[in-house]
């Protein structure tokens, strides 16, 4: 069994679990990571490693696609929020191919990435978003009727990565917050990855102030949910989580199993839910297998060997879908050398 991992960056544990899971099912195959970069740290741990096209590249998918023939891939897992709409809009190509994409279908996608469709999507489903607003005009009539009150945050509509994200306290501070958002957007991958307008892709929120949580939900292939996890963040860093503890809280369980009972999307999706000491709020949705998820693995998840029996069609075991809780993790660094050697272009020039 081969497993393409796409945009694999620094997640060298990624790649190390997945070539784990494979061996402990006794099953002969090859983790392939693949990324834009070609002194990504991860592409010196695959057993084939490629550059690929950046993931907004109008060669982006030709790259995925030649990796999947040229390998014979059986599974493909995206790891970046910019890739999916692509592999999602190619779907059914590549399970033509016979590759089993452990991403959600285009509609969902389109749905999760937008922070702007949030209440209409989540209003039914009994889970409570912050109050948001598309203009500035339209907050500050909400701040006169103190319908909402500062802070408010200001930020893309289908952000990653905490671009153009800003914290303010003031109108003043809004209007330059909006138009700073607005720039960043011009000059990040988040221009492409939607048909609006810069102007129309930002969005003001009020604040949720408490707890934090980065909340995990995984369906199989045909969309069925079988398992959510909790962390509670104790420190960020660069938009990922730096240090947290994993909690079973059983309100948290609920949203996610209601999220993913609904979205009925095939693998992985990470949200960002905050508790303000009364009610939990969903800030986020990530339509893809979210970074975080290396601490609930060490806490005794084992979602890749899930992956890997859904992909063969064998019996997902029980004890793969769970973690341990009351965990404390911290992520470190190390370093690697860069072996140009290990590292192949997806497209031959």
């Amino acid at each position: 069994m081969n497993i393409l991992l796409t945009s694999t960056a620094r997640r060298i544990d990624f790649v190390g679990f997945f070539q784990d899971a494979l061996k402990d099912a006794g099953i002969d195959g090859e983790i392939i990571a693949a990324d834009p970069e070609y002194n990504a740290p991860s592409l010196q741990a695959g057993n084939e490693n490629y550059v690929i096209p950046q993931q907004t590249d109008t060669n982006y998918m030709e790259a995925i696609i030649e990796i999947c023939k040229k390998h014979h891939v059986d599974c493909l897992v995206p790891l970046n929020d910019w890739e999916v709409p692509d592999i999602s809009a190619h779907k059914k190509e590549l399970e033509e191919l016979g590759v089993s994409v452990f991403a959600p279908d285009s509609n969902i996608v389109e749905k999760v990435r937008d922070k702007g469709k949030y209440q209409e999507l989540l209003d039914p489903l009994d889970v409570k978003t912050p109050l948001s607003y598309f203009t500035v005009e339209d907050a500050k009539k909400a701040l006169e009727k103190q319908e909402v009150s500062f802070p408010l945050i200001v930020k893309p509509r289908n952000g990653s990565a905490s671009i153009g994200i800003e914290i303010i306290d003031n109108v003043e501070d809004m209007e330059f917050a909006y138009q700073h958002a607005v720039r960043k957007i011009k000059e990040s991958p988040l221009d492409d990855a939607t048909s609006k307008e810069p102007e129309d892709n930002v969005i003001i929120q009020e604040v949720i102030v408490g707890d934090k949580f980065s909340v995990d939900m995984f369906n199989d292939l045909n969309g069925r949910f079988l398992t959510c996890f909790a962390r509670k963040q104790l420190g960020m860093r660069g938009g990922d989580i730096d240090r947290c503890i994993t909690v079973n809280i059983p309100e948290l369980t609920d949203i996610a199993q209601r999220l993913g009972e609904s979205f009925g999307h095939a693998g992985y999706m990470n949200t960002d839910v905050y508790f303000n000491g009364t009610d939990y709020y969903v800030i986020d949705i990530n339509p893809r297998f979210g970074g975080g998820y290396a601490f609930t693995h060490l806490a005794g998840a084992d979602i890749p060997a899930a992956i890997i029996a859904l992909t063969a069609g064998k019996e997902v075991q029980e004890a793969w879908l769970h973690q341990k809780p009351d965990i404390e993790l911290a992520r470190h660094d190390i370093v690697v050398p860069i072996n140009k050697q290990k590292v192949r272009q997806a497209l031959e020039e």
